[in-house]
């Protein structure tokens, strides 16, 4: 089995390694499990200053020389600390993400090689939940939430089309992320439980025709699969 340890920004994104995508690359001989950035035993998630993140996908790639490290995190309200970061502001949203795994990728590069699989999302977790409004309606109702299905799915979709019909897209300014979208919808959406449970309703597949960012993290981690 080749080993990835991916270095995740936070519980949400943990959880969707565990349950999302290491079951997908399992049977490829690709063994995937998200570690939380940070201090040990820290509630909650959030993006920090490059120079920690530095020494800890170093630190982990230091431990054995046949794991490859992966990253989950998020383009929005990342510092400007991280290599690439400021430039991003300038490109498109499409190459915003990948902008910024070219530079990080090549500030490790000296320690890890080519060990190193980074993955930014533009805007956060959420954006994967409106890939589609049908299947995340139904799955926070059955979660518990009391939204009727029908309506949930409609203001979702009107979210997207807003968006140019591209989920990446949606507003990350403070009230406008995904996530506070959907907690104004659903108050009580917990990301954790109901989010990953949503995405693995949806499935990988649909997932990765959404979302580029994914589909792009994923095929790297595909080819790490022996012959």
């Amino acid at each position: 089995m080749r080993e990835v340890i991916v270095l995740c920004e936070g519980r949400t994104e943990q959880e969707f390694c565990r349950s999302v995508v290491a079951p997908s690359l399992h049977p490829l001989g690709i063994s995937v499990s998200g570690r939380l950035a940070g201090k040990p035993g820290r509630k909650h998630g959030g993006i920090s200053p490059w120079a920690g993140y530095q020494r800890e996908i170093i630190n982990l790639g230091k431990q054995r020389n046949d794991w490859f490290v992966g990253l989950l995190v998020d383009y929005y309200a990342m510092p400007h600390s991280w290599p690439g970061r400021a430039a991003a502001a300038q490109k498109p949203d499409g190459e915003k993400g990948r902008h910024v795994e070219e530079a990080i990728a090549e500030a490790v590069r000296p320690e890890l090689g080519g060990r190193f699989l980074p993955c930014v999302q533009l805007h956060e977790f959420e954006s994967l939940l409106f890939v589609s409004p049908a299947v995340t309606a139904s799955s926070l109702v059955v979660a518990g939430e009391t939204l009727p299905v029908p309506i949930l799915e409609r203001r979702m979709a009107e979210i997207v089309a807003e968006s140019g019909g591209a989920v990446e897209r949606i507003n990350d300014t403070p009230t406008g992320a995904p996530s506070k979208r959907l907690i104004r919808l659903v108050p009580g959406y917990d990301k954790v439980l109901s989010g990953v449970l949503a995405a693995k309703s949806i499935g990988l597949g649909e997932l990765r025709s959404g979302c580029p960012w994914l589909d792009r993290w994923l095929l790297a981690l595909e080819s790490l699969a022996t012959p």
